[in-house]
């Protein structure tokens, strides 16, 4: 005869046992999935660290490139101001190679790079969604904005075409062949005469040229080109507008720089917090 209770006794032992199995198992499932959580967050935690660090990377170039075209455009500035002075002076004997020189880079822009790698890696992945402070993302945002809506259309609608302008009359005051000379003089040499201006920069083309070629530009022709820009109708009025968007350039870059020096150092703060 058949005992129940042995058989009751052995059934609710083998479900205990199965309980205690599945339980085990969930548990170990749900330790596994916990870890891959914990391992996938610590790696987005340095991903997030790692985007910010090369945004000031970025920053940080766009910094140097936005200074160097704002001292450009005041460069630029003065060059304008001195060749309007010497067709406002009728007695005005400019070196003619600097007459040469001035009135050709009075037009000549240098409008900043801007480095977007790491930018466009973020919206192009969906890797925006690491960065966890809303505040630094609305200012990531508002930054890259502000170059767009500003750098990208000014070269475009202002500086840029302000100096296809003023190059299109430049060709009717300037003799061709030492115009072109001038345009392709070594840019490092040409940095060193655009800083002109400063204490110790040469003053005048004349103080570089050794290592610069020669326009070989004559009294007679410096004269016969300051005849033409006093005559040309146009020349000095697209002159004094390559001069007012050289202002504006310096005061536009100076205002984008300051957005990204307090956008770096936002970000200099946030990494400073995951860090701890």
């Amino acid at each position: 005869m058949n005992n129940p209770t042995g058989f009751l006794g052995r059934f609710f032992g083998s479900w205990r046992l199965a309980i205690g199995e599945l339980v085990i198992v969930a548990l170990g499932v749900l330790i596994a999935l916990w870890a891959d959580q914990a391992i996938q967050e610590r790696q987005e935690a340095a991903m997030e660290v790692s985007y910010l660090e090369r945004l000031r990377t970025d920053l940080s170039a766009d910094i140097e490139s936005l200074r160097f075209s704002s001292n450009q455009a005041r460069n630029r500035l003065e060059i304008t101001k001195t060749v309007d002075a010497w067709l406002n002076d009728p007695g005005a004997a400019p070196d003619p190679e600097s007459l040469v020189m001035n009135a050709h880079y009075a037009g000549v822009t240098f409008s900043p790079t801007i480095s977007r790698f790491t930018i466009e890696e973020l919206q192009s992945t969906g890797d925006l969604r690491l960065l966890g402070n809303e505040g630094l993302k609305r200012k990531i945002a508002d930054y890259y904005n502000q170059i767009d809506l500003q750098i990208g259309v000014w070269t475009v609608w202002g500086d840029t075409g302000v100096t296809e302008t003023y190059f299109r009359e430049l060709a009717f005051v300037l003799d061709p062949e030492p115009r072109v000379r001038a345009g392709t003089i070594d840019p490092a040499l040409l940095q060193e005469f655009l800083n002109a201006s400063g204490g110790e920069a040469p003053s005048t083309l004349a103080e570089i040229q050794q290592t610069t070629p020669e326009l070989g530009v004559t009294r007679e022709d410096a004269t016969r080109m300051l005849s033409r820009m006093r005559e040309r109708p146009n020349f000095q009025g697209y002159l004094r507008d390559s001069m007012y968007w050289a202002h504006l350039s310096a005061q536009l870059f100076d205002g984008v720089i300051i957005s990204a020096e307090e956008l770096d150092a936002a970000i200099a703060e946030e990494l400073e917090v995951l860090q701890r």
